[in-house]
């Protein structure tokens, strides 16, 4: 198995704090400026916020099975699917 440093540790964190935060935030505001000239105020920001979340799923997901393909989880890499 793979050691984590904790420097490792701390870019893993970054990582998934970017995967998160983007999307969310970004689906956020998208929403707002939609809203400002649709004037469907909150029902675009409701839907970024919901893509947004899906995004970040997808995100860490992916993140996941690429550490577990690394090794970091202590299963073999042919433990992944897909």
């Amino acid at each position: 198995m793979a050691q984590l440093t904790p420097l490792g540790l701390v870019k893993i964190l970054a990582h998934v704090t970017l995967i998160m935060v983007i999307p969310i935030v970004g689906g956020a505001v998208a929403g707002l400026v939609l809203d400002g000239m649709l004037g469907t105020s909150p029902l675009c920001v409701l839907s970024g916020l919901a893509v947004g979340t899906l995004v970040s799923a997808i995100g860490i997901a992916w993140y996941i099975r690429a550490g577990v393909r690394k090794g970091y989880t202590g299963g073999s890499p042919g433990d992944a699917t897909g």
